[in-house]
């Protein structure tokens, strides 16, 4: 599924892949001049029709990308003001577009700023056992997990539902191996 940037590092298009690995499954960003991947460790990986969803040890991970808005910084230089600036719209943005056109009453919002290695990520989790699906589900989440951070002229978010099976903490640490494992 290609993702167009806005004009900023460059006007580079960036296609997502998921590729088998021999300990489970890469997301593969590509551009014309830039890529950068994230491995997912698992003993049994489901795709889906979508390269950016996929179950993981029955577990569901999501890994998306979104175009920075126009600017004027220069997004290869970002100083970590701006990239906390940068990100803290995007992350306000998707609560707005959860509440407002998904009707996701979240609450017990968490914001949790992390260094990993060089780059900087925005934790947010929120309780979103109020949701109430237009569709029946057999089950639905207790929480979400989200990381962002920025590739190039993109946010890199990372995402996993918590459903009522599952461990917040376990959960968190998927995040972080995710987190850790970005590769440029």
């Amino acid at each position: 599924m290609p993702v167009f940037c806005q004009s900023g590092i460059s006007d580079e298009e960036f296609n997502v892949t998921l590729a088998k690995t021999a300990n489970g499954a890469q997301w593969i960003f590509k551009g014309k001049a830039h890529s950068f991947s994230v491995d997912i460790i698992a003993k049994k990986i489901v795709p889906t029709e979508s390269a950016n969803y996929l179950t993981a040890d029955n577990r569901v991970l999501q890994a998306s990308v979104i175009p920075m808005p126009k600017s004027n910084w220069n997004l290869s230089k970002l100083s970590p003001a701006q990239q906390k600036e940068a990100l803290s719209r995007y992350v306000d943005y998707e609560l707005d577009y959860f509440k407002n056109d998904l009707h996701i009453n979240y609450k017990d919002l968490n914001k949790e700023w992390i260094m990993v290695g060089p780059k900087l990520w925005l934790v947010w989790t929120f309780n979103s056992s109020d949701f109430i699906s237009p569709e029946p589900v057999k089950d639905k989440p207790k929480f979400q997990i989200y990381a962002s951070t920025i590739c190039y002229n993109q946010v890199l978010d990372l995402n996993t539902p918590v459903m009522s099976d599952q461990s917040l903490d376990e959960s968190k640490k998927i995040i972080s191996r995710l987190m850790a494992s970005l590769r440029f």
